[in-house]
């Protein structure tokens, strides 16, 4: 049986990975010299992310044939969903945030841009290609707890340190585990036209993940006219 993720898709991502820890912001979270205003907008930018990141999974339950595919994705939307809430009970305390801070955080463009491109492929094509769309960000961040944690030589319980380590534990390798079998099932068998298509939504979302460490976290990049929006909505009740 082929495995599509190894043939394809892996040094893709190997490549995109090793140009995203070699930025100056992972770098800095490597090294601890991150300033910890850049990565509490990290972290918070990352919340409104996995928000619209589980809203693009949970589209794939309509496209969904039969009980078997509904299963295993009801397994990856329960994983985000526990992801969410690290973000919210765990990370918030970290950087010195409440949850309902995290909530009232407007998402900026290049996390929107991104999620509107997940989002189009959610709606408009084949659950091959919606995965392709959504699975670098699951897979690479195994990339960088294997490939960073061996370097960083902060205590266990620094902040960065303990980012990082998350992206190692058995629990996140296992996610990701069932994120690449989602993708060599529902993969397998395509066409030369049909993979290639499918390679190309994988570069984009490959190339959306670059420019979330160039050009968001690196810049603090948000809004052209920031101070137009409106206090967020979730905070009115």
């Amino acid at each position: 049986m082929s495995n599509f993720y190894r043939e394809y898709l892996e040094p893709m991502l190997r490549k995109t990975a090793s140009v995203m820890e070699n930025t100056p912001h992972m770098q800095d979270i490597v090294n601890g010299t991150m300033p910890m205003e850049k990565f509490r907008f990290q972290i918070m930018q990352n919340y409104q992310y996995l928000m619209d990141y589980l809203r693009t999974w949970s589209t794939a339950l309509a496209k969904c044939e039969d009980y078997e595919q509904m299963s295993d994705l009801l397994v990856i939307i329960n994983d985000i969903y526990v992801g969410i809430n690290h973000h919210r009970h765990y990370w918030s305390r970290f950087i010195g945030v409440t949850p309902e801070e995290m909530d009232a955080t407007i998402e900026a463009e290049g996390k929107r841009s991104y999620t509107a491109f997940q989002s189009m492929v959610a709606h408009t094509g084949t659950l091959a290609e919606l995965v392709c769309a959504v699975f670098p960000c699951g897979i690479m961040y195994t990339y960088f707890g294997e490939d960073l944690l061996p370097l960083c030589k902060l205590p266990e319980d620094n902040v960065f340190y303990q980012w990082i380590a998350y992206y190692a534990t058995d629990k996140y390798k296992q996610e990701a585990a069932n994120k690449e079998a989602m993708i060599n099932k529902y993969c397998a068998n395509k066409t030369e036209r049909e993979i290639a298509k499918l390679l190309e939504i994988t570069a984009d979302a490959c190339n959306y993940e670059i420019l979330q460490w160039t050009e968001l976290y690196g810049k603090m990049k948000t809004w052209p006219l920031e101070e137009i929006f409106p206090k967020k909505f979730t905070t009115i009740r």
